[in-house]
């Protein structure tokens, strides 16, 4: 079975094709941020090659499965845009459409080092926070395709941080990569540190690269923001083993996959003090930055089970 499988993430729009599961090519552009509700459309469009029984894209949310369309992405300034009835009109081919996050852990439950494991969470730390569950074997998907958005925990009750959704005190509001700039030029302001970073970060010019970059070099801001992340986290993540009880846990994302030595061992520790059901192993997601596109392969070749 031969298989477009689509990414569609904040930053970058990602295609691959795969014959069973073996990855005939991949390739990616940017995530359009201008053109209307049909540019993402046509950039998979663009990034398609060769034949292809059936396309499987894996998108950022909240989206509607029903209609095919994401309907209010909170990283991206379209905000809403069509994915099924312009790519089925342009193919010819069934489209499914499902959550990036969701799929990835049907990818890690199907395909990866999931496999075999009946309750399992992924997480994506990047642009936003992404999450996706499989409970007693099967993967929740809610009504419309949203049972997974769980970057908009609350993990602030007084944080007048906004998140890309216009909600407060949000996971993806104080940990995602899109709104660090923002936690950076707070947390310089609140602790007044001076350093290299603590200036980079009051002239709102800090990135994850830029973070992570000072963190290692010693500068005691980055250390003490990267320390700061990481309890948020770790604090988005207890309240993930508290609704699930998972196995384990699989951690992908852009922010996650460069800087794993200087997260994931601190992760464990600050989440050990806040779940009341102990910690389960925390992996490297198996697909690494390929996560969701796995997750696309997975839940074309082997179709979830919906009530």
């Amino acid at each position: 079975m031969r298989v477009l499988a689509v990414d569609v993430g904040g930053t970058k729009v990602r295609a691959a094709l795969f014959e069973g599961t073996e990855m005939l090519y991949r390739k990616e552009v940017p995530t359009p941020r201008a053109g209307g509700p049909y540019a993402v459309a046509e950039a998979i469009e663009r990034l398609a090659d060769g034949s292809f029984e059936v396309i499987s894209v894996a998108s950022m949310g909240p989206l509607d499965m029903e209609s095919g369309w994401v309907i209010a992405a909170p990283n991206s300034p379209i905000g809403k845009f069509a994915i099924r009835e312009p790519l089925e009109r342009a193919f010819g081919v069934p489209v499914l459409l499902y959550n990036d996050c969701v799929a990835a852990a049907w990818g890690e439950h199907v395909l990866g080092r999931g496999k075999g494991m009946r309750d399992l969470v992924y997480v994506t730390i990047s642009t936003g926070i992404g999450v996706g569950a499989v409970v007693d074997g099967e993967l929740a998907v809610g009504r419309r395709g949203n049972a997974h958005e769980g970057g908009h925990i609350v993990v602030d009750l007084h944080s007048d941080l906004q998140c890309g959704c216009g909600g407060y005190g949000h996971w993806e509001a104080l940990g995602g990569g899109a709104n660090l700039w923002r936690v950076a030029q707070r947390k310089a302001r609140e602790w007044g540190e001076s350093s290299e970073g603590a200036g980079l970060a009051l002239a709102g010019e800090m990135s994850p690269e830029l973070l992570y970059s000072l963190a290692r070099r010693g500068d005691p801001f980055a250390l003490r923001l990267v320390d700061y992340l990481n309890s948020v986290h770790a604090a988005g993540i207890a309240s993930l083993i508290a609704v699930y009880d998972p196995e384990a846990i699989f951690v992908g994302g852009s922010i996650f996959l460069n800087n794993e030595d200087l997260m994931k061992e601190k992760i464990e520790e600050y989440a050990r003090k806040y779940s009341i059901l102990g910690v389960p192993p925390i992996y490297r997601a198996t697909f690494g930055q390929d996560a969701v596109l796995y997750g696309a392969l997975a839940i074309a070749l082997r179709p979830p089970q919906r009530a």
